[in-house]
């Protein structure tokens, strides 16, 4: 174990990785996923020209969501617009807006969304939607107030209250998930290069000769790793803690303890790739594909597991961080117990003593 220590701490790229990718994974989540649609460049034609339509534009171009950057002249911009991405939104106001307006009868606007981006069209049609039904509800308002009447247009209100991120804050969401992906996306490309090498330079021969058992191999490989990077990453969560000013309502112990299973588990996916493979470069290239990839996929922390096909969902236990991110969640943004997210714990435990077990079976039967 002592050997395995200094020569993490003599490899200048097991340090890189240790210490500087998950910092950076780390902040690319965090500045460069976003969910939110803010001032989004459109395109607006307006054929009717009028005050009215020029206050419907106007309550759009003020809303955080939108910002008008193209007025057009001819319908034909719109579609050229759209074909090049400049915008992936039209709104066109025929003309006779205002008028239908001042008459009281129902007044269509057109509106031209690129459906490409399927997620990014259907926030835009919800926002415009949102918008129009605004404006929608103050006009008719202002004309039963006109004509001595003060129905109110809501009869049921609906009073929303956000819990445990009552900002409604992306760097919540996104922040407490890259914990896992920088745990289940560096750490088994790390850890698979530590039986590679012995395999490359024939040491490995040496282990088959002594006494040692195959779990004690396998322990003294473990133990640098999982103690190095336990320490590592309690260090980067705490920094993403503090540096997002994240609320920590539960447990620290509890929190550290979980990431200890959780870098337990993957250093021990890391090894059963690295006795799968014969070179540091295909163990890094599985590692990659099998453990980085999956990450933004079946670790729960980008996008809801409950939004993905049945078979999908039972194919995401393979990968431990679908239940280290909903423990760290509650953790820090609910300060649950134990007993909220117990079944994740207890998963997370065997998953950790099932691969153990299989990567000292496979060393004992010398099928490496």
């Amino acid at each position: 174990m002592r050997a395995e220590f200094l020569h993490i701490l003599r490899d200048p790229l097991s340090l890189i990785i240790a210490l500087g990718m998950p910092l950076f994974m780390l902040f690319l989540c965090a500045y460069t996923l976003t969910f939110e649609l803010k001032e989004l460049p459109i395109a607006v034609y307006d054929m009717d020209r009028s005050v009215d339509s020029k206050d419907y534009i106007e309550r759009i171009d003020h809303s955080s969501y939108f910002e008008v950057a193209y007025r057009l002249t001819e319908y034909d911009q719109a579609e050229e617009l759209l074909a090049t991405g400049e915008t992936r939104c039209v709104i066109i106001i025929p003309s006779g807006f205002s008028r239908e307006v001042k008459e009281n009868l129902p007044a269509r606007i057109q509106t031209l969304v690129d459906g490409s981006d399927t997620n990014t069209a259907m926030v835009i049609v919800n926002y415009l939607s949102a918008i129009n039904a605004s404006v929608s509800v103050e006009m008719a308002t202002a004309f039963l107030k006109r004509n001595g009447f003060t129905v109110g247009l809501e009869p049921i209100t609906l009073s929303a209250r956000t819990w445990y991120n009552q900002s409604l804050r992306e760097f919540t969401f996104t922040v407490t998930g890259a914990f896992s992906i920088s745990i289940l996306g560096f750490v088994p490309i790390l850890s698979a290069l530590a039986i590679v090498r012995e395999k490359e330079s024939g040491s490995i021969q040496q282990i088959f000769a002594s006494p040692i058992h195959s779990y004690e191999y396998i322990a003294g490989k473990m133990s640098p790793y999982v103690i190095l990077l336990t320490l590592d990453f309690i260090v980067v969560i705490g920094f993403g803690i503090w540096w997002f000013d994240l609320p920590l309502r539960g447990s620290f112990f509890m929190l550290c303890a979980a990431t200890f299973l959780m870098v337990f588990a993957t250093v021990g996916l890391g090894f059963f790739i690295s006795t799968m493979t014969k070179s540091q470069l295909t163990a890094m290239l599985l590692g990659i594909v099998f453990t980085l990839m999956p990450a933004f996929i079946f670790g729960d922390t980008l996008c809801p597991l409950e939004s993905s096909p049945h078979g999908w969902r039972i194919y995401s236990f393979l990968f431990p961080g679908r239940f280290y991110t909903v423990i760290i969640r509650n953790q820090i943004l609910k300060g649950s117990g134990f007993l909220t997210y117990w079944e994740n714990a207890v998963s997370l435990v065997i998953y950790c003593v099932v691969i153990f077990s299989i990567c000292a079976w496979i060393v004992k039967n010398k099928k490496i």
